[in-house]
């Protein structure tokens, strides 16, 4: 089933409207549409112990586990982004950090730093990170007394005293890093990071984004208080945002959307925010199944639910930059709220994959735009999100689009293509081209011959051209390898990082 709003594309491209309209679209300007990447959100891995792991987790469904020999990490390189233009977020409250973990057969009593598993945090006053404003960082010691914790247990910078950073809004860029030395054995999970207002303290701390580490690559999720990290979770967690597979309209994963209390507020899934030019059309393009809807009568009426909300910046950055919105669109999919979605929104309890496709017109100024999977305030249940694309419509696009999709048919040869730009500061594309379905995996390596990030661990792929997005914010300057291995086909190329 199909949604049309203001539908123009011309008739020259509906022969290819099918493949036009895919995550993987050559001019997608989604880096990770499909949900595939196989990496968090903001995170990058560093040696071979950092996985991002679907078998232990606070709130569902992933943590960030550090295990194996020698030293791994895993690092959020600027916590500073989205709306968010510094820490705190508005006055200056005393704050608590922090996150919980779970160890499982680490080695006890540790006597020096490479015996240890930690969570440092670090907070400087500009986006060069040369001035830490705390003089140096701060570090917590995960809890290594016993072998394993009994579940997770709260990491929190209380156990250090009061934190106050000095001057509003005093840290205009922040790094956190979790850790382990040379010399840790065992394995560590780590989840939910959280960064709140200490108890009795007036004023905004701010927010992590991607605090629950269960955002897909680009996105994040919002609801009220989402990087609280409340001791109460996931039981009076409000919803669950998670990269799933147990369903999915292509490929492997989807993003599955579910209310976990039903006096939740609204959420919402936020794409990366990408560039768009004014008045030139774009296309939103996504599929929605629905599952468990309790009162599926009421859909459509009032906040009873779900669509999307597409906002258009002045930047492209967020963050310390300035959140920058200057206007949006709400497209419910039931109600008067938008009679011209043609179907609305079925009123059923579940519904297979439902197609939605919308033109929507950057306002004057823009030069961004971001998409949101909402929820709003009454809609109860569970969703399954995939293949989103935003897609340009401008006459030069479409022509790109049309000649792109005629040469994307599937690949004769297994090949691995050059990344571009090469070199790149400090993201990059890396395409490759699968010629039948295959397990592959696609891996980052330093000169050193350590891996510093997995981009696809053992992913299930059809037959197809694939991309995906290397982002190396937290890597020095350097000429690293990646490898993709499909099945018994191996081949390596080399990329420049250039800063």
């Amino acid at each position: 089933m199909l949604v049309l709003f203001l539908w123009t594309i011309p008739a020259s491209a509906q022969s290819n409207i099918a493949d036009f309209l895919t995550a993987e679209s050559p001019v997608n300007l989604l880096s990770n549409g499909g949900f595939e990447s196989g990496n968090p959100a903001y995170w990058a891995a560093s040696g071979d112990g950092a996985t991002w792991s679907f078998s232990e987790a606070r709130t569902p469904s992933h943590s960030l586990a550090l295990s194996g020999a020698g030293e791994a990490a895993w690092t959020m390189s600027e916590g500073v982004r989205n709306w968010v233009a510094g820490i705190p977020g508005g006055q200056n409250p005393e704050i608590v950090i922090g996150a919980y973990v779970q160890t499982d057969g680490v080695n006890t009593n540790p006597t020096n730093d490479d015996e240890k598993f930690q969570l440092v945090f670090e907070f400087f006053s500009d986006a060069s990170q040369t001035t830490n404003v705390l003089g140096q960082p701060l570090v917590l010691d995960v809890p290594q007394d016993a072998a394993s914790t009994d579940g997770w247990v709260a990491l929190s910078s209380e156990t250090l005293g009061a934190i106050t950073l000095p001057g509003e809004q005093a840290a205009k860029s922040a790094r956190v890093t979790f850790r382990k030395g040379a010399n840790a054995t065992g394995t560590v999970y780590l989840d939910d990071l959280f960064l709140r207002t200490a108890e009795g303290a007036e004023g905004w701390a701010g927010d992590w984004f991607n605090a629950n580490v269960d955002a897909g690559d680009t996105w994040y999720y919002w609801w009220d208080n989402f990087s609280g990290g409340v001791d109460t979770w996931p039981e009076t967690q409000p919803f669950i945002q998670t990269v799933t597979d147990e369903d999915a309209h292509s490929g492997t994963y989807s993003l599955k959307i579910e209310q976990n209390d039903p006096g939740a507020s609204e959420t919402v899934a936020v794409s990366d925010r990408v560039p768009v030019t004014e008045g030139e059309p774009v296309l939103v393009s996504y599929w929605v199944k629905t599952e468990g809807v309790p009162t599926p009568e009421e859909i459509g009426m009032g906040d009873n639910n779900i669509g999307i909300t597409a906002l258009w910046y002045d930047n492209l950055d967020g963050g310390a930059a300035g959140w920058g919105e200057i206007g949006g669109a709400d497209i419910r999919l039931n109600g008067e709220y938008n009679a011209q979605v043609i179907p609305l929104a079925v009123q059923e309890t579940s519904t297979g994959w439902t197609h939605y496709a919308f033109v929507v017109y950057p306002v004057e100024g823009a030069v961004g735009m971001e998409l949101r999977l909402r929820y709003w305030h009454a809609f109860e249940g569970t969703t399954f999100w995939d293949d989103v694309a935003i897609l340009p419509l401008s006459t030069e696009a479409l022509s790109t689009a049309i000649e792109d999709v005629a040469d994307s048919a599937v690949p004769q040869n297994f090949l691995l293509h050059q990344n571009y730009p090469n070199p790149f500061n400090p993201t990059t594309t890396i395409t490759f081209d699968l010629a039948q379905t295959s397990n592959v995996t696609l891996t980052v390596y330093n000169l050193l011959g350590q891996r510093v990030a997995t981009l696809f661990d053992n992913a299930t792929l059809p037959a197809s051209r694939q991309t995906v997005r290397f982002d190396a914010s937290g890597l020095p300057s350097g000429m690293y390898l990646y490898m993709l291995k499909a099945n018994d086909r191996t081949e390596t190329r080399k990329m420049v990082l250039l800063k």
